[in-house]
């Protein structure tokens, strides 16, 4: 079936971790797909998996997916 040349493509990613992140940046920037047809599925309430680092210098920082 061919889609007509209006439709703009669409894109669903599972997982708001770096690879999906990056996935959309590259589709928006390289593949020309707006931001708003690309839609991230994620159950956890922070993006980024396990890289979802938080803190400040004076505290210190914590990150899920640090290794010891």
């Amino acid at each position: 079936m061919l889609l007509p040349v209006t439709t703009k493509p669409k894109s669903c990613l599972i997982g708001g971790g770096i690879g999906s992140l990056a996935a959309a940046a590259f589709m928006i920037r390289d593949g020309g797909i707006p931001g708003e047809n690309i839609t991230i599925l994620e159950a956890s309430p922070l993006m980024g998996g396990s890289l979802d680092g938080s803190g400040n210098s004076c505290d210190g920082y914590t990150m899920r997916g640090a290794a010891c």
